[in-house]
């Protein structure tokens, strides 16, 4: 067996790819929230908060798609994400 020095395991990497596709749809979802309910001004307030978000998960791991995620952010991202869905739904 060949040692793979990038992959931290397989869990890892699927936490990496779920967090991949949610994080641009957590962004995505707020501006377009925003949108809902605030027009234009809820387009800037929506793109700022995503701004936030990738800020904070950069200061919080060093980079954005480290090789290991610890649990706490991995369940908030997701927690977060569905959130927006539902308020998304709710709000169309």
């Amino acid at each position: 067996m060949v040692d793979n020095s990038v992959s931290a395991g397989l869990a890892s990497d699927f936490r990496m790819g779920v967090l991949g596709a949610l994080m641009p749809l957590g962004a995505g979802l707020a501006v377009l929230i925003g949108y809902i309910w605030l027009d234009v001004f809820g387009v800037i307030l929506g793109i700022a908060g995503a701004i936030w978000w990738a800020v904070w998960w950069r200061r919080r791991h060093g980079r954005f798609f480290p090789r290991d995620v610890e649990n706490g952010p991995f369940v908030v991202t997701i927690v977060l994400v569905g959130i927006l869905v539902v308020v998304g739904i709710v709000s169309a």
